[in-house]
Formats: structure tokens, C-alpha cells, sequence
């Protein structure tokens, strides 16, 4: 008998695993999602320092309980590993912003290995071209980033949405620029444009939402000024500044240092310093590592014209608001 009662309550009583676990509903995804576009704003204002930590947190403990838990049908499945892909891109991107790109590579596969339960084709073509060529990009590997990015965009083909293409097509143009395939890089940057003119993007995905043409002006500047056209490229900077908000400041800074560069390029020393002051001023209200590199890349190249009073009060700007970026402009040059 106590045999038989045991052997009712094993099934009768639910385990507590069961009793305690409440299938994912739409309203706790909802809740990450919530999360998720927090994240994202803070990261695009802040950068990545402030906030890496938080995301990293979040992601092994709440994400990975969400995950942990069963679903109630397949679509809920589909979403919950959608939502945790964007969580491990966001990541990813912290992670290249703060220097670490072995991790950030990890987190990008791990999102891409998640597309294979959306089955979304797309998203899995951004993550391989967008994210991980970028990557390669920033590692100086662009024949990397080429082999990537150009696999993403045969896998797109035409299904994919026209910025997502878009997008990817402007990361093979990078590719080429950096290896002074100008021709081909040239046609690339034409392609995108096309593409980009046919967005409507409210039929577009959300996590492409963000690629207009201001952030196409940003990629076609990098192409050209990899390529030496410094007047170019500026133009390029002028539509990509004029066309991000004054909440993107790593981008501004980003920008603003390029601009930097390319009147360098030119030797007008005067209009260098000037945007070089505005790329010190927004990377100084960022956690960016990538906006640090590229301060301290300009403020290098100016120590060379430090007799000249305009150069010399910028580099003693950087060193009161932003030092890192005046420690790494000395090590570039070699200095202990």
C-alpha cells in the first residue's frame, strides 16, 4: 500500500520544478523587450561603460531564468530567442565599445547561433556582415570582414528588407575602401544609396529601423577616407552629423574625429582643431572606448604641430577633460 500511495503522489503532486515554474507569457517578454530598448537608448547616450555591466547582469540572470522556463507555443519560443539575440548583440557591440573584442565575438555568436529557432534569414545576414564584419573592421582585419560580409550579403539575397541590404552592402564597401579597391567600392556605395532611397521604414524590422541615410553618410565618409578623399568625405560627415540626434553622442564623436582626420589630411590646421575639440567634448560625455581611440589617434597626429597655439590648447583641453585619451595619444607615438 505505502508502495502504491508513493507511486500516486509521484504522479498525482506536481515536482517542484513544476509547481514553481510558470510558462513565459507574452507579457514577460513584453517586459524584456521594455529592458532591452532601455539598454539600447542608454547605450547609444552614455556608451558602453557605464551600462556593460547591467546588460552582462542582466543577461545571465533574468534572461537566462526567462530562458530556463517552458513556453506556451512555438511563436512564444520564437520571440524569447529573438529578444535574448538582441540582448547578446547589444552586448557584443558593448563589448568592442570597451575593448574586449574576443568577448564581444562570443556574444555575436551566440546571437547568431539564436536566429536558427527565428528562422529569420535577415537578421542572421546582419549579425554575420553588420556585427561581426564591423568587428573584423575594427581588429584591422578587413579581408576578414570582406569574406563575412560578402557571405551575408549571398545569403540575403533579395528577401531580405531593403535597408537590411542596404546596410549589409555598406560593409563590403568598407571592406574594399580599406583595401583600396576603389572601383569596387565606389559601386558598392551606389548600391546602397539605391537601396536605402527605397525604404519605407515602417515595413522595415525594428533592429533596422535605425539605418537611414545619415548613418549611410557615416559608412560612405569611413569608405573615403580609407580611399585618401578627404574633401569627400567630409561632405559625407557634414549629411551623417546633421542627421543623427543630439542623444547619439558616441556617433558625433566618432564623426567628429573623423573630421578631424581628414582636415589633417589636408593640413588646415585651424578647422582640424575645431572638430577635434568638438570630438574631445562628446567623448568626454561618453563610457566609449572606440571614441577614446579615435580622440587619441588625432591628438597624435596633432603633437606633431604642438608649437602651434591652436594644437597646443587641444591637447591641453583633452588632457583636463578626457586623459585617457591623452595617455593613449602618447603611447602611439611611443612615449612611456
Amino acid at each position: 500500500m505505502s508502495g502504491l500511495v508513493v507511486d500516486w503522489l509521484s504522479i498525482s503532486s506536481p515536482t517542484e520544478a513544476t509547481a514553481l515554474v510558470l510558462p513565459v507569457t507574452e507579457s514577460d517578454l513584453g517586459a524584456a523587450e521594455g529592458m532591452l530598448d532601455l539598454f539600447r537608448q542608454l547605450d547609444h547616450t552614455h556608451g558602453a561603460r557605464q551600462y556593460q555591466r547591467q546588460v552582462s547582469s542582466y543577461i545571465d540572470n533574468e534572461l537566462e531564468a526567462l530562458l530556463r522556463r517552458p513556453v506556451a507555443d512555438e511563436s512564444v519560443a520564437r520571440r524569447r530567442a529573438g529578444l535574448t539575440a538582441g540582448f547578446c548583440e547589444l552586448a557584443g557591440y558593448q563589448a568592442v565599445d570597451t575593448g574586449n573584442p574576443d568577448q564581444a565575438q562570443a556574444y555575436y555568436r551566440r546571437a547568431l547561433t539564436l536566429t536558427a529557432v527565428t528562422n529569420d534569414q535577415a537578421y542572421s545576414a546582419y549579425l554575420v556582415a553588420v556585427n561581426l564584419g564591423h568587428l573584423a573592421l575594427h581588429c584591422g582585419e578587413p579581408e576578414t570582414a570582406l569574406r563575412w560580409a560578402a557571405s551575408a550579403q549571398a545569403a540575403a539575397g533579395t528577401a531580405a528588407s531593403p535597408a537590411t541590404r542596404a546596410a549589409i552592402t555598406a560593409v563590403v564597401a568598407r571592406a574594399n575602401a580599406r583595401m583600396r579597391r576603389e572601383a569596387e567600392a565606389t559601386e558598392l556605395i551606389i548600391q546602397a544609396e539605391k537601396l536605402l532611397d527605397t525604404v519605407d521604414h515602417q515595413d522595415e524590422p525594428t533592429w533596422i529601423r535605425y539605418f537611414n541615410h545619415a548613418y549611410l553618410a557615416d559608412e560612405v565618409a569611413h569608405c573615403l577616407h580609407d580611399l585618401g578623399r578627404a574633401p569627400a568625405a567630409r561632405s559625407q560627415l557634414a549629411e551623417a552629423l546633421s542627421g543623427v540626434g543630439e542623444d547619439r553622442v558616441r556617433r558625433r564623436a566618432i564623426d567628429a574625429a573623423l573630421l578631424a582626420a581628414t582636415w589633417l589630411r589636408t593640413r588646415d590646421l585651424d578647422r582640424a582643431c575645431a572638430a577635434g575639440r568638438d570630438a574631445v567634448a562628446y567623448a568626454a560625455r561618453t563610457g566609449s572606448g572606440r571614441c577614446v581611440e579615435r580622440v587619441a589617434g588625432v591628438l597624435a597626429d596633432l603633437r606633431v604641430h604642438v608649437d602651434y597655439a591652436p594644437a597646443r590648447e587641444l591637447c591641453e583641453f583633452a588632457r583636463a577633460v578626457l586623459p585617457e585619451a591623452d595617455d593613449m595619444a602618447v603611447k602611439l607615438l611611443g612615449g612611456s
